[in-house]
Parts: C-alpha cells; sequence; structure tokens
C-alpha cells in the first residue's frame, strides 16, 4: 500500500508507529510511504485488514493529518 500524508512530520510519525506495529515500511517520497503488514498476517486478506486497522488507529490519534491510500498491487 502506498500511504500519501500532508506532511513531512506526518509521514515520519507514521512511518515510526508502523515500524513499531512490526510493518514494512519505506519512503517513496518526501510525504509518500511504502507499507505492508506484519508477515505473521495469515491471509492476504487478513493482513490487508491488519494494516487498515493501524492506519485507522494513527488517523484516531493524528486527526489533523490527512492520509491518501493506494493499493501498490
Amino acid at each position: 500500500m502506498i500511504i500519501q500524508l500532508t506532511t513531512r512530520a506526518a509521514a515520519d510519525a507514521l512511518a515510526d508507529y508502523l515500524r513499531r506495529c512490526d510493518c514494512d515500511v519505506s519512503f517513496s517520497g518526501e510525504r509518500s510511504l511504502r507499507a505492508a503488514p506484519p508477515a505473521r498476517s495469515q491471509s492476504t486478506r487478513d493482513a490487508a485488514i491488519e494494516l487498515d486497522a493501524y492506519l485507522k488507529v494513527w488517523q484516531a490519534l493524528h486527526p489533523m493529518y490527512g492520509i491518501e491510500r493506494t493499493d501498490d498491487d
């Protein structure tokens, strides 16, 4: 999944949070992340649900930052 954020600080904060959740995260731009769920996920569907849940929690904690998500199939 590719995630676009409104600021570099938001991208840094989200990257740190997702890494603490054992997600694989890399920057693909100044305010853009490429994120994958932890390897422990049991199926593709479960993995997508898990990553989506992490993003919803982060958004709830940081409502001032906008997030735009796209699949990177």
